[in-house]
């Protein structure tokens, strides 16, 4: 009984790596060269540097993160300036101080979860002296501007359901922060449980000082591994695999 039992989790584990290991292999971030921060008045739709991640909107997102955590694997994606070939960064006024700051420069990243689990991300200055700040809604915002009003958690408040007007959904009322202060080294990070599907991060930063300033950031999306449940279907395999040997030997002692 232990031998089978033994027989039965290193075949789930093989059929496990197998159905897994395509999907880690296209796991990558993808940039949108013309929707970088200095061409913010660009197509959307591409041509990105790696393969095209399927956006079809007209979103000015400048990264796509394609996160293959299937089969319960962790994965973690990074969005960058070295990544992407040019400055991956966002305006000193992209959210909304008081009165005062409007969002003139927001950023936009989208990432595709493959399979459930909990996911951090994490915003950082990147040799900035960025304050940065995001809220993340479910679905591919299908248009937008980063010309809007975002409050210090880089996005429109309150946290709700279409905040362009592009049929996002709401994650949670508190998906969103913001870093406790600005610098080369501020951070802002939030962890979820999602289930998988696209989503969209509206992104925020302040330096506190000179509007207008492109402000460098990195961002990084990373799912936690998750317990693979092993199809019925597998286990039946795998009896019959044993049976098939059981038989095997009998008819050896015979």
């Amino acid at each position: 009984m232990i031998h089978l039992n033994l027989s039965k989790l290193a075949l789930a584990g093989a059929i496990g790596a197998l159905l897994t290991a395509s999907g880690v292999a296209n796991a990558h971030v993808t940039y949108n060269t013309n929707g970088a921060p200095d061409n913010p008045d660009g197509s959307y739709a591409g041509p990105w540097t790696d393969s095209d991640p399927g956006y079809t909107g007209d979103l000015p997102a400048t990264w796509v993160a394609m996160v293959h955590n299937d089969g319960g694997v962790a994965n973690t994606q990074t969005a960058s300036s070295a990544g992407a070939g040019f400055a991956l960064g966002m305006g000193a006024r992209s959210y909304k101080d008081g009165a005062t700051n409007w969002g003139h420069s927001a950023d936009y990243g989208l990432f595709k979860l493959a399979a459930d689990a909990t996911v951090t991300i994490t915003v950082s200055s990147d040799s900035s002296d960025l304050r940065p700040g995001f809220g993340l809604w479910s679905g591919w915002a299908t248009g937008g501007s980063r010309h809007g009003p975002y409050l210090a958690n880089g996005a429109v408040s309150p946290m709700a359901a279409n905040p362009l007007g592009s049929g996002l959904g709401l994650v949670d009322a508190n998906a969103w922060t913001y870093a406790a202060t600005q610098g080369t080294t501020a951070t802002a990070t939030l962890s979820r449980f999602l289930t998988a599907g696209n989503y969209t991060l509206i992104l925020g930063g302040y330096d506190g000082t000179t509007p207008g300033t492109n402000l460098l950031y990195t961002a990084t999306i990373s799912a936690a591994a998750s317990p693979v449940p092993v199809p019925g279907a597998v286990w039946l395999f795998g009896s019959a695999i044993a049976g098939l040997v059981g038989v095997s030997k009998r008819k050896r002692a015979v």
